[in-house]
């Protein structure tokens, strides 16, 4: 396995009403330079948010992403992923439509970065927010399969994967739900992102987190590693500094020994937005936004439980 960093924009919602004018460290950072950044800190790879590799004139975005590729070859690092939590069920067609077509500029991207897959989660939700006072769940379910499928035809002209990802909001919220949706659509390039969050938050309450892990192994190809508290449902979950939630990270890495999981391990700091006890979408609260510390200190914490990136292996 490799480890990676994840690196957002400033305001990644684009909405106030998410998490207040959210703002971190690395946020008005150009992409290249948060690039070398990740790779001094001694990590294997570097992911970004679409919005990150977006941030400046759009008339310089093809340029942003060369120098962004530039940079990460020159210090020795891969693009891990892009990724793109947008859009897919939505009562609004205009939206929803708005949001595939913006899964696929993330796909552009990964593209011209060297990456292998661009990653979401099936944004609008269906549990949180709550469609289901407006739409049906068959009705989200064909919605979340038409557009899957969509990108994941897409993705192929691009030799890249679509990796989705299991959130507790959403439709796909459960070990059997991933399993069935992924059987309906069949598509040999679309994989699944493992969030440690959702999987002890979301999946736990019904199986072990190995056992999840292990009937979902040959479709997980990205893990966003991260700690987690739960509230009264499975929806919702609050972003905590590591070592402060219900995350086993020992049992996390040994199974993902287990199943010789080789993709990326990546670094999900969302906190950043407001961490801790409250959780993210509080604007009164403030988190941890200095990337530099959450880089260096991510690293050093995840070390204790087995986690060690590929360069230090081979060293």
């Amino acid at each position: 396995m490799k480890i990676s960093f994840e690196v957002w924009p400033n305001m990644p919602w684009g909405r106030l009403e998410a998490a207040g004018p959210a703002w971190n460290s690395w946020g008005d950072l150009t992409s290249a330079e948060t690039a070398t950044k990740v790779a001094d800190y001694g990590y294997d790879a570097v992911d970004f948010l679409l919005g990150h590799l977006k941030n400046g004139p759009q008339a310089e975005y093809q340029q942003r992403l060369a120098d962004t590729k530039a940079a990460a070859e020159a210090a020795g690092i891969e693009v891990g992923y892009v990724a793109n939590h947008t859009t897919f069920v939505s009562p609004r067609e205009y939206d929803r439509e708005r949001g595939i077509a913006s899964f696929k500029e993330a796909l552009d991207a990964a593209k011209a970065l060297g990456a292998k897959s661009a990653c979401t989660l099936l944004g609008d939700g269906y549990y949180d927010p709550p469609l289901n006072v407006l739409m049906t769940r068959k009705e989200a379910w064909r919605q979340a399969k038409e557009a899957i499928t969509e990108v994941c035809d897409y993705a192929a002209t691009l030799d890249l994967n679509v990796s989705i990802e299991l959130l507790q909001g959403t439709i796909l919220n459960k070990v059997e739900s991933v399993e069935r949706m992924f059987d309906e659509i069949g598509a040999s390039n679309l994989r699944m992102t493992m969030d440690t969050g959702a999987f002890y938050v979301a999946v736990k309450p019904f199986m072990t987190v190995p056992q999840g892990i292990k009937r979902l192994a040959k479709y997980i190809d990205i893990v966003q590693i991260k700690d987690e508290v739960g509230l009264p449902t499975i929806v919702n979950t609050n972003h905590i500094w590591f070592g402060g939630g219900l995350v086993d990270f020992r049992e996390t890495f040994d199974t993902l020994a287990e199943i010789d999981f080789d993709g990326f391990v990546s670094v999900e700091w969302e906190g950043w937005q407001v961490g801790g006890p409250i959780g993210v979408g509080e604007p009164a609260g403030i988190g941890l936004s200095n990337f530099d510390r959450v880089a260096e200190e991510s690293l050093d914490f995840l070390r204790e439980y087995g986690f060690t990136t590929q360069r230090e292996r081979a060293a």
